[in-house]
């Protein structure tokens, strides 16, 4: 079985973060992964929480400091390019587990396969459950999902997913600049990722908001739109 690097981005995630690896624990048992806290600029108690729960969980879990800054997508790559050692596929989710972590286990498999390079949830997938997202959230994620598709050389239909899995050696393939980082970071990837002739693959997510309020959707959208039209020219 292929080893995984899943790495969670916690921004202030002491509130969450005890209940979301309590989540994922079912969902990875057996798998073979080493588990990242990848802290960006907190000021909370994350790190005790870390801590106090790791002792009930079915895999090692490990708090890192990354960044300073509070930044999603820095915090996802640097923790991508310093803790990948050894690990077969790269993946990310967040704190609260939105996307149900069992998916993890199916992007695996199809990477491990040879079906894919790249996986990313999808909730705009006929297959996907979504449900408590708010009227302003789903608004913005359709918006997103039209435009994203509309990319030349590669078809994204829901860059905000948190949930995304790639192949360690494609990822590095790409050469990405180090401080490529942002909402938008995973997006990103896939698109250049499937420029390159990757093969990306969207599964279908079970995925429940339980919190839209502590999103702040204009600064996200901003930083989508930019990526957006960042994408198109190339790097």
């Amino acid at each position: 079985m292929p080893r995984l690097l899943l790495v969670i981005p916690a921004h202030n995630e002491a509130g969450r973060i005890r209940a979301g690896l309590r989540k994922l624990g079912p969902a990875v048992a057996g798998m073979d992964l080493k588990v990242l806290v990848a802290d960006n600029g907190s000021r909370d108690a994350g790190e005790k929480m870390v801590d106090a729960v790791a002792p009930e969980l079915p895999f090692k879990v490990e708090f890192a400091r990354v960044s300073s800054r509070a930044n999603k997508g820095i915090a996802i790559h640097r923790a991508w390019r310093a803790y990948a050692g050894g690990c077969d596929i790269l993946a990310y989710c967040d704190a609260d587990m939105a996307a149900h972590p069992e998916a993890l286990r199916r992007g695996v498999e199809l990477i491990a396969s040879g079906q894919a390079d790249a996986v990313a949830g999808s909730r705009w997938h006929p297959d996907s459950k979504v449900t408590g997202r708010s009227a302003s959230r789903g608004l913005v994620s359709r918006l997103l999902s039209v435009a994203w598709r509309l990319l030349p050389g590669a078809r994204v239909t829901d860059p905000g997913c948190g949930l995304k899995l790639i192949r360690t050696s494609s990822f590095r393939a790409l050469q990405l600049p180090p401080e490529l980082g942002g909402f938008a970071f995973g997006a990103i990837v896939l698109v250049q990722l499937a420029r390159s002739g990757a093969k990306v693959v969207e599964i279908p997510v079970d995925w429940q908001d339980d919190d839209a309020r502590r999103i702040r959707l204009g600064r996200a959208a901003r930083d989508y739109a930019r990526a957006w039209f960042r994408l198109l020219l190339p790097f």
